[in-house]
């Protein structure tokens, strides 16, 4: 069903003063959800701190046959919806200073070494995901969104940059995006206030009465529904539910006693990650931006997971020294391994906007790990997981060895699966200081 011309080209609902909120895409709508054709699917870099452990990460068995350990059990559902990769090695951060939580966090997304983090400026390269953002330019409302639901924490040793640990986006050397660290602040900027939202008198009456911002539209969505198809008017309704579910979620009261710093007020930490994973869905629905970064703890992570009964720093668990910091860390690995798990399963039950049955089909989630096991510090043993991505990467429940071959591989390989070669990285020729070639069976 087309809609006519005038109402076919709004990607807005309007409401009173200057209420708006953005719509998800719509089989009525035409022309296409705007972003650049041909700019492949969305990006998201799903990043975990303090490494993993292969053997609770990493599936074991053939191609399509393909078992995730009971660590990782949460990710079993899409054994055949991915590619996991190991041993690929951080050559940048094997070749810079000693910090080492700041060096894997550091280079993990840009391949470049740093050889000093004692004070002066900053030293990096630009992410993967803004040189995709650089090169396809996406015509979305965010040319990329930085979040994270951990709290700033120590910076690693040799007085290095807290920028090293607390970002995973930079622009270019001197650059790194801070990621949104509250949720309620990432749904306000997204649906809540200014261009997108309630603002001014109404913003007002809606923070004195707690009013929906889907009130403020009503009239609006109501006679927009009375035009639309069957299929749309259902996304329509699901996407108000969903709304409504984390706004009262993030109106919730409580405290955030696992957090080693000055605890946030609103959420805790696992109802954080929560809105942050819901906020990641309802970002790609509305195509609202189609590059994002996100980082479920920021690098070196002392978090407390008492809520898991695994107490004590994870940095610290990371490096356990008896059976029961093992089992701490090991309860740790696995919930981190749900919160994947749980997003993935979001992703994937929701209708896709560009042809693919879901979100994830049209959705690359890179879940990147700051190096391998923790403990020793591994960052020669990498083991990348890709998600998603159909028709564009071969994510058919492989695994791919990639035997010591150079991390950035991975990122050229993005890039290829992107539409970009050759146009990257220093002197265009390589990614980083060595992703010189894709790896082998990771674009179809």
């Amino acid at each position: 069903m087309k809609l006519d011309a005038r109402i076919s080209r709004r990607r807005l609902l309007l409401g009173a003063g200057s209420a708006a909120l953005a719509l998800p895409a719509l089989e009525a709508f035409s022309p296409a959800p705007a972003h650049a054709k041909g700019n492949g699917p969305r990006l998201l870099i799903y990043y975990l701190p303090n490494g993993r452990r292969p053997e609770w990460w990493v599936p074991t068995g053939s191609d399509g046959a393909l078992t995730f350990p009971t660590q990782s059990a949460a990710l079993q559902p899409f054994a055949n919806r991915m590619i996991a990769l190991e041993n690929l090695s951080n050559n940048a951060a094997l070749g810079s200073p000693g910090a080492a939580h700041a060096m894997g966090t550091g280079t993990v997304t840009t391949g470049r070494r740093i050889s000093s983090v004692a004070g002066g400026a900053l030293e990096n390269g630009v992410s993967i995901d803004q040189l995709l953002v650089q090169q396809c330019r996406p015509k979305t409302r965010f040319a990329s969104l930085q979040w994270s639901s951990g709290e700033p924490g120590p910076c690693d040793v040799g007085g290095s940059s807290c920028a090293y640990t607390q970002s995973i986006s930079w622009t270019e050397a001197a650059s790194p995006l801070v990621p949104t660290i509250d949720a309620s602040a990432a749904f306000e900027r997204l649906f809540g206030s200014g261009v997108d939202g309630v603002d001014g008198p109404s913003a007002e009456l809606r923070r004195q009465t707690k009013q929906s911002v889907i009130d403020f539209v009503h009239d609006d969505a109501r006679a927009l529904q009375t035009r639309l198809g069957s299929a749309d008017k259902e996304t329509l309704e699901s996407y108000f539910d969903a709304l409504r579910d984390l706004e009262r979620l993030l109106e919730e009261d409580g405290q955030c006693s696992e957090a080693p710093q000055a605890p946030l007020p609103g959420l805790d930490y696992a109802g954080r990650v929560d809105a942050f994973s819901q906020l990641i869905r309802l970002a790609f629905l509305c195509d609202q931006t189609r590059v994002m970064t996100f980082m479920i703890e920021f690098g070196l992570s002392g978090r407390s997971h008492a809520f898991l009964d695994a107490p004590g720093g994870h940095h610290g668990l990371s490096h356990y020294g008896d059976t029961t910091g093992y089992q701490r860390l090991e309860r740790v690995e696995r919930w981190q391994s749900e919160q994947l798990g749980a997003l993935l399963t979001l992703l994937g039950g929701t209708p896709g906007t560009e042809g693919g049955a879901s979100l994830l089909d049209e959705t690359i989630v890179l879940a990147l790990p700051s190096m391998g096991e923790g403990s020793s510090h591994d960052h020669a043993r990498n083991c990348p997981i890709l998600f998603g991505g159909n028709g564009t990467l071969n994510t058919t429940g492989r695994k791919i060895n990639g035997g010591g071959r150079p991390l950035p591989d991975l990122h050229v390989s993005l890039l290829e699966a992107f539409g970009i070669d050759g146009a990257f990285g220093q002197n265009g020729a390589i990614f980083g200081d060595d992703g010189t070639a894709s790896i082998a069976g990771i674009v179809a």
